[in-house]
């Protein structure tokens, strides 16, 4: 039944107590700051109360005066620009972004996404034909372009400048016009951690202000921005916190046609819109435009200006997601069925290939392979003359500097530390196989293949109080760098009877030795439900998330389980 090691981290007591009446908080809160690494009262306050005001300035970015007297020259001169975007989540809110902010100055713009299928990822040569058929000038791309050479020299040979917004980890920088992307060798910009969409956020901020535009002209694109970065995973801490908080007070109160009639589809309140709503309901909804079809589909829904023309592009993202849900599980089925052949010759990581397998949704079948067996993961399809698919890693193992060790076997591969791409010769499969599991196997301990449970903080029932979750309410976000916090309380016992519901969930209250009571629900865990019945009366610990729950006009917390043992605790790593 219990699944994970659970790992309570020490820390300084002494520091801690401190750190607590500073900020006039409980133990179990001032935990809950110092996992984050806030220790201090400014550091609290900003963590809660950062503006906008404090993030830095875009003058920044290496390369940002030059990119906004481009774009200016070209809005004078009516010079024909492209927006040239990534096909996810990220690429697809960026470029309906720099569209919107572009067409408000009158300029004439275009835009351009990859078909994933025909072109792969990236500035393509066809993209750059397209361009050049439009008579286009300037290319802006969002979330690509830092390893186009190619395709960037060839943009320079036909007459067209090239500004690239990107944030992935860069190489051998192109010949562009201009480069804005924090990880670039030389760029000054503080913060290294924006997604694509972010970065050519803080471009239009450049622009509004040196064209002394009012801030509602820029800051009225928080939400697409709050959507990208939930969408990318990356880390949600300090500028990318405080635009996602805006972003979402945007949605919430007034969300725009598109994104309403989305969330009316998804039978959701936009006061009531989440994180979970963005990254399982908003999100795939978007990607499924560009897994299974085109993602102009998502971009014009992003464009849409009347109700009724949001409420066409809607139907069609959802239809096109009903078709992605079908298609991975399938996919997911047949991954699972060629697992246990796979370990016997590889221990240390998963590489599965199927030519059938649509390449619309390998990531989503590797994200959902991993989670079940915490090994790095590669998903490969067919592709023409290729095998493509995508690559996602355990925490601890850096997937980019991975492939690195394997780019002779590759054509192509780029991406993040957890996520990356991958194409490759059907030839060099065995060989990629066998050197990726080899890199894996000498990387990773065992401590590191088995999933682990970071517990925040102890936490007695009794201290569940309504400003306890009123203070906890106040540390989403969540996400990356800033994980949903996770209590850890022993000595529980059953109150009353253990409810299995659709065969699947659990549901029951607990109660500690003093009689407080808690709500609980154990979302997919069975097992945790036979164990209760297995050993009815005895006390077990549980480690979980906390959750204002409504039913019946109340209100009440309630526990999230994500772990249970009826064994006896041990102090740090279990």
């Amino acid at each position: 039944m219990k699944r994970y090691r659970w790992n309570l981290p020490p820390v300084d007591d002494a520091a801690l107590t401190s750190f607590a009446c500073s900020i006039k908080a409980s133990l179990p809160l001032a935990r809950i700051f110092f996992m984050r690494g806030v220790k201090s009262y400014e550091a609290a306050e900003a963590f809660f109360t950062a503006s906008l005001e404090t993030l830095p300035s875009p003058s920044l970015f290496a390369s940002m005066p030059t990119a906004v007297g481009r774009v200016q020259e070209a809005i004078r001169s009516g010079e024909k620009i492209m927006i040239y975007g990534d096909y996810d989540v990220d690429g697809i809110t960026g470029t309906a972004m720099l569209n919107l902010f572009l067409r408000d100055r009158d300029a004439d713009v275009s835009y351009y996404i990859n078909n994933r299928f025909e072109e792969g990822y990236g500035l393509s040569m066809e993209g750059i034909r397209a361009a050049a058929e439009r008579q286009v000038g300037l290319i802006i791309t969002v979330d690509c372009g830092i390893s186009a050479n190619l395709a960037i020299e060839r943009a320079g040979e036909l007459g067209m400048d090239v500004i690239v917004c990107d944030h992935h980890e860069p190489e051998e920088l192109p010949d562009a016009y201009a480069i804005l992307n924090p990880k670039v060798p030389g760029c000054s910009y503080p913060f290294r951690e924006l997604c694509g969409c972010g970065v050519a956020f803080r471009f239009i901020q450049a622009i509004a202000e040196e064209l002394q535009l009012s801030a509602e002209s820029w800051q009225q694109y928080l939400d697409l921005v709050a959507i990208a970065t939930a969408a990318d995973m990356v880390v949600l801490s300090e500028e990318n916190r405080t635009m996602v908080r805006e972003g979402f007070r945007k949605m919430q109160q007034r969300p725009r046609v598109g994104i309403e009639a989305m969330l009316s589809f998804m039978k959701v309140n936009p006061r009531d819109l989440s994180m979970t709503g963005v990254t399982f309901g908003i999100a795939p909804r978007i990607n499924a435009a560009g897994r299974m079809g085109s993602a102009r589909k998502a971009v014009d829904w992003l464009l849409a200006e009347s109700k009724d023309e949001a409420w066409v592009h809607t139907g069609e993202l959802e239809e096109l997601n009903i078709l992605r849900r079908r298609t991975d599980l399938e996919m997911l089925k047949r991954a699972e069925e060629m697992v246990e052949g796979h370990f016997a010759s590889y221990c240390s990581s998963i590489v599965l290939y199927d030519e059938s397998w649509h390449l619309g949704v390998v990531g989503i079948v590797a994200s959902k392979m991993l989670e079940r067996y915490h090994l790095p993961t590669v998903i490969l399809g067919a592709s023409k003359e290729l095998v493509k698919g995508s690559v996602r890693s355990v925490p601890g193992l850096n997937i980019y500097s991975v492939l690195q060790e394997c780019s002779d076997l590759l054509e192509q591969f780029g991406g993040h530390h957890q996520a990356a791409g991958v194409s490759m010769r059907p030839e060099n499969l065995p060989a990629f196989r066998k050197r990726f599991d080899e890199i894996s196997a000498r990387v990773l301990d065992m401590d590191a293949r088995q999933k682990e449970l970071t517990v925040d903080t102890e936490l007695g029932l009794g201290e569940i109080t309504g400003n306890f979750m009123k203070a906890l309410q106040r540390f989403s976000p969540y996400g990356v760098g800033n994980p949903e916090p996770l209590f850890l309380t022993e000595g529980l016992q059953c109150n009353g009877s253990v409810r299995l519901l659709k065969e699947r969930h659990v549901k029951f209250m607990v109660r500690d030795a003093s009689g407080k009571r808690l709500d609980v629900i154990a979302f997919d865990r069975k097992d945790i439900y036979d164990a209760l019945k297995e050993s009815s009366g005895q006390s077990f610990s549980m480690v979980y998330s906390l959750e204002l729950h409504e039913w019946n006009g109340r209100v009440e917390p309630q526990a999230k389980v994500k772990d249970l043992s009826v064994e006896s605790l041990h102090r740090q790593v279990l």
